[in-house]
């Protein structure tokens, strides 16, 4: 039973339904949040900000909220949070134009550090898998360690390595009473286009390369269970150990994207596996390159490139960074590869204008790929305030063009983001970028640019050549820097420069929608006009892995300066159910402050077309530099109505 030691926690969830519900009617920014480039956020308050929890998990919530999930401290550092009381989750609430953030917790009752998590179809959100680790406020949880199952009276936290949790919006209260049948440590969870999950991968302790005993999970399961409770999975069992948080994605087939240290798969959901795998096919491998195995502990990131109406939906993986093989120099490479094509290859990409070791990718509703965080050096790995692994932050921030496959830096950051950090698109267009659990990096290299030997630095651990010798393997207080990084930091991209105009795009009053409808949304005429629409999916981020982002880019099919109207994406294989955000873009790119929409199956709707104004399945947008695939009015459509006057109406059709 769950100890009452810990009452407050009931508190902390009412606290945090309470911002919950005020800000649901927030209204939006129709103006660039602040300069181009990077700045720290403050507390309402105007001090500087902190996220609370170290975000180490990170789940997008509508109105700009955060739920962030920590790891329990430990020693040689303070053992209880000071911020939430020991409490390892919070909600952040963030105003994006202000520049400001706020947090309260929001407590898991079974330790979620190292689990994966996805939208979920409903609007929610799940957490799947955990840590052994419990917490007191008794006792030291490093005191735990030989005995995972020790509790007392004070315990507050307790083993959540087998557990399926999710979190309801409307209470702001977790529901964690689904056991899976086996533990899961760093698994990777995709929400499928029925809005079932598939759980891949995951230690069955904690991943510890000195003794790999007892340790292998070469399974995956569905959510709610099909087929069997757990399905083993060949390709997760040659990988091991380099099979945790596998790349992960729903394909437009309807095959599940699974690629793992160097080989990949496709896995068909519908398909029973019997004793065979016989819902599973291999693809082409990666091609050979300077490079460790594309997986954690040389952790790349992960990212499925725009995906056009105009171009079938095709879906595109595209992978970043990582370590190089033939040193721990942080690679800069990228591959992708089009796995629903036939004959399938991996292709070798332009490389990134900086080697990045744990990066984290954001797609950005104008198409480009923002890439930050990261280290130049070493491998991911450690626990708080182990700095020894890695170093060489790298705040340098990269942006690239998919369309002419270019990159471009953009910036410099300010924070370092090593290990269990994350970035995240907002509503705005701007991204945030928090976490990192080795804050204290200074106090052991002593510079942005040391790094270690070129071989088993694992080993470098002599305190006698730190910067601060004293620190390592104790912690002065006064003396030694905290590893845990509570400061979150914004970016706004180049297209909010000041002066920029946006689209201002009207919420509906339903915000519920329909795969392959046919829906118009209202403009306010004082903003810029629009020439394109995107749809973002609401992301879940950890471990640099992320599998709810994509973007769509439906085709016009009308618009003007007061209404829009495009074609809702065909099916949950393209568009995974759950929160999207819809931007609207003017033609130099700037985009318009998001609606969430919650999209799913159900009827489609359609509403009704101007004269002269079809839906063509073929046609490119205009923003793809074929002809414009849309009907344009200089007046007065608005609402389903039609007041533009008629001659205006057949001359733009004549266009098409």
């Amino acid at each position: 039973m769950v100890s009452s030691q810990y009452s407050h926690i009931a508190a902390a969830a009412a606290a945090a339904l309470t911002i919950l519900a005020a800000s649901a009617a927030a209204p939006g920014v129709d103006a660039a949040a602040s300069a181009v480039g990077w700045r720290v956020m403050n507390a309402p308050d105007g001090t500087e900000g902190k996220t609370g929890s170290m975000c180490i998990h990170n789940l997008l919530l509508p109105n700009d909220k955060l739920m962030c999930i920590e790891r329990p401290h430990t020693h040689p550092f303070p053992f209880i949070n000071p911020n939430t009381n020991g409490v390892t989750s919070v909600i952040i609430s963030i105003d994006p134009n202000a520049g400001t953030i706020s947090y309260a917790p929001n407590p898991v009752v079974y330790n979620a550090f190292c689990a994966g998590h996805s939208q979920a179809a409903d609007g929610n959100v799940f957490v799947v898998g955990g840590d052994r680790q419990a917490s007191s406020t008794l006792q030291d949880d490093s005191n735990n360690v030989a005995n995972y199952s020790q509790t007392d009276t004070g315990t507050f936290l307790f083993n959540g390595i087998d557990r399926i949790r999710k979190f309801d919006l409307a209470t702001s209260m977790w529901d964690e009473t689904y056991q899976m049948t086996t533990a899961r440590w760093y698994p990777t969870v995709v929400t499928m286009a029925d809005g079932s999950l598939f759980i891949a991968g995951g230690d069955l302790k904690n991943l510890d390369f000195g003794n790999l005993a007892d340790s292998n999970n070469p399974t995956y399961e569905f959510y709610p269970t099909r087929y069997a409770k757990s399905i083993r999975s060949s390709l997760l069992n040659w990988a091991f150990p380099h099979n945790m948080y596998p790349i992960c994605f729903m394909l437009p087939s309807g095959k599940v994207f699974m690629m793992v240290s160097n080989k990949t798969v496709l896995i068909d959901p519908n398909v029973d596996p019997g004793t065979t795998e016989a819902n599973t096919v291999s693809i082409a491998d990666v091609p050979t390159l300077d490079h460790a195995p594309w997986i954690y502990p040389h952790t790349p990131t992960g990212f499925l490139l725009p995906m056009k109406e105009s171009e079938g939906y095709k879906a595109t993986v595209m992978i970043c960074g990582g370590s190089m093989q033939t040193t721990f120099t942080a690679s800069s490479a990228c591959v992708s590869i089009s796995p629903d094509d036939a004959n399938a290859k991996w292709t070798v990409m332009n490389n990134m204008p900086h080697g990045r070791l744990m990066p984290d990718a954001a797609l950005l509703p104008d198409g480009t790929v923002l890439v930050t965080n990261g280290m130049g050096w070493g491998q991911a790995g450690g626990n708080a305030g182990d700095v020894q692994y890695a170093a060489a932050p790298v705040f340098d921030t990269d942006l690239y063009d998919p369309v002419k496959n270019t990159w471009t830096t953009v910036g410099k950051s300010t924070v370092a983001r090593s290990y269990h950090s994350a970035a995240v698109l907002l509503s705005d267009g701007s991204v945030i970028t928090q976490g990192s659990e080795m804050a204290n990096y200074l106090d052991y290299w002593g510079t942005d640019t040391a790094v270690g030997p070129t071989a088993a630095f694992i080993n470098f651990s002599d305190p006698t050549t730190s910067a601060k010798p004293q620190c390592y393997p104790t912690n002065q207080t006064g003396v030694c820097t905290s590893p845990y990084e509570y400061r979150m930091e914004q970016f706004t991209p180049p297209y909010l420069a000041p002066g920029s105009v946006r689209p201002i795009l009207v919420a509906p009053s339903n915000t519920t929608f329909t795969w392959g409808s046919l829906v118009g949304f209202q403009l306010s005429a004082s903003g810029a006009a629009v020439s394109r629409i995107t749809l973002v999916r609401y992301t879940t981020v950890t471990h640099s892995t992320n599998t709810d982002q994509r973007l769509l880019e439906p085709t016009l099919v009308f618009s003007n300066s007061t209404y829009v109207i495009f074609k809702m994406p065909p099916n949950g294989n393209v568009a995974p159910p759950g929160h999207w955000f819809v931007f609207a873009l003017s033609a130099s790119g700037v985009p318009s402050v998001a609606v969430t929409i919650l999209l799913g199956s159900g009827p489609a709707t359609s509403v009704t077309l101007p004269p002269g104004a079809t839906v063509s399945p073929t046609s490119k947008s205009a923003a793809m530099g074929g002809p414009a695939a849309m009907v344009r009015a200089t007046t007065g459509w608005a609402f389903g109505v039609v007041v533009a006057l008629a001659a205006v109406v057949a001359a733009a059709v004549a266009l098409l």
